[in-house]
């Protein structure tokens, strides 16, 4: 049996939620690229500074003074995390272009069906 013109509307809506929730995992994607370049970018500035440096982190609306030391792990330890985000959320997206491609073979499929049932029924 052919598809109805409901069918195919339901489809359509999947399609463009599922659009949806891919283009949000792409923003969520440059966010984290974003967090990315700026903790390398601090990552840099300390590999120029001195060891007896005073450093200052932002914790809510005070600046409080940090060891050079547990400064720079935090960095590393924040740079790891990124990178892990980063990879999790590259396979989300991955998957979720799979399942849109499926997803549109299936909607060209069914607009095929219901044009050949449209042309013999004419």
């Amino acid at each position: 049996m052919a598809p109805t013109e409901q069918d195919m509307q339901k489809e359509l809506e999947k399609f463009k939620g599922m659009q949806e929730t891919l283009q949000k995992a792409y923003e969520a994607r440059m966010g984290l690229i974003a967090q990315q370049q700026e903790t390398e970018l601090v990552q840099q500035e300390f590999e120029t500074i001195e060891d007896d440096a005073t450093i200052y982190k932002l914790v809510g609306p005070v600046m409080v003074k940090q060891n050079v030391d547990d400064a720079k792990s935090n960095v590393e330890k924040r740079l790891e995390y990124i990178s892990g985000e980063l990879e999790r959320s590259n396979k989300v997206i991955e998957a979720k272009e799979k399942e849109l491609s499926e997803k549109q073979k299936e909607l060209i499929k069914m607009q095929q069906s219901m044009q050949e049932a449209a042309g013999g029924g004419a």
